[in-house]
């Protein structure tokens, strides 16, 4: 199976990685935007797959599998509509992955899965915080107001990390909350 990368920037090199562990899986193709042409020299070297340069998504949707949005929080609409016009104009998609968070909001989060699901594609949502210690902890705390309310639709929790990493990451706007 042939993967598209959409972003090449630091989380994309954390994936590529792991695809070292995955058989009958390869990076089939890369969007051409800022690193790119790092990342694909990368994942030629270490036999990842020929991690074509593309310069479009429509373009990479003909030659690929699935598409992987590893992008920043603050252009994954775009993107999704992108791909969504993709399917429309005849490419063969499998489904579509994206990096956590989904959108920078509710409202984002809730159009990237209704385009999701416009198209029949089939959908991955690459999340790890879920199983962190803070995150199920919280999770058991709010059993018993679930059970009197119904299910959460928004909470909120605090886990730390090493990044960010790129600038766009300190700018609350391109960032979002993370949903």
């Amino acid at each position: 199976m042939k993967l598209g990368f959409i972003g090449s920037g630091f989380i994309s090199k954390f994936h590529a990685n792991a695809i070292q562990q995955v058989r009958g899986l390869e990076i089939g193709g890369i969007l051409r935007r800022g690193g790119a042409e790092d990342l694909a020299s990368y994942c030629q070297k270490k036999g990842l797959g020929d991690a074509v340069l593309y310069n479009n998504i429509t373009e990479m949707a003909k030659n690929v599998d699935v598409l992987a949005i590893y992008a920043p929080n603050y252009v994954r609409v775009d993107i999704m509509e992108e791909i969504v016009d993709a399917v429309k104009a005849g490419a063969q998609l499998k489904g579509v992955i994206c990096e956590k968070p989904l959108g920078r909001n509710m409202v984002e989060s809730r159009k990237l899965v209704q385009l999701a699901e416009d198209t029949n594609l089939l959908t991955a949502y690459f999340e790890n915080q879920i199983f962190m210690k803070a995150i199920n902890s919280q999770r058991q705390q709010l059993i018993a107001i679930q059970q009197k309310m119904g299910p959460l639709s928004l909470t909120r929790c605090s886990e730390e990390h090493a990044g960010p990493h790129e600038d766009w990451f300190w700018d609350p706007i391109r960032l979002g909350g993370g949903v």
